[in-house]
């Protein structure tokens, strides 16, 4: 498995479950790809370079779970209720990194200690 940025397609379809063709294909491929411009946003253009060739896996998994958020969620809803229609957008809508994602791309770079554990809060 390559370790360049942006992670593979496949290595997203596998955490969906779900073989993409078509829009959705393209869909995830731009979810993919932005994810991957905010992430060597937050490094040096030096360090940038490196990673598009061979990035820690740590920063590949802040991606690819970036690239899921957009791709499940475009719109950015926050709440959805059916009986009488009830929408709730959230400000922001797109791919977009959590402080926490952000702040394991900065210690990637740094070289600082990581975390010992990633919480994944669950999306339902």
């Amino acid at each position: 498995m390559s370790s360049a940025l942006p992670p593979a397609l496949s290595e997203l379809t596998e955490r969906l479950g779900a073989e993409l063709d078509g829009n959705d294909r393209t869909r995830a491929e731009l979810a993919l790809d932005d994810a991957t411009t905010l992430a060597l946003a937050d490094v040096p253009d030096r360090i940038a370079a490196i990673w598009t060739v061979s990035a820690p896996a740590v920063v590949r998994l802040v991606v690819i779970h970036a690239a899921r958020r957009e791709y499940e969620n475009p719109r950015g809803i926050h709440q959805e209720t059916y009986g009488e229609h009830t929408v709730n957008l959230a400000e922001s809508s797109g791919v977009y990194l959590t402080a926490r994602e952000r702040a394991l791309i900065r210690n990637a770079h740094s070289g600082r200690p990581r975390p010992r554990s990633i919480r994944t809060p669950s999306p339902y």
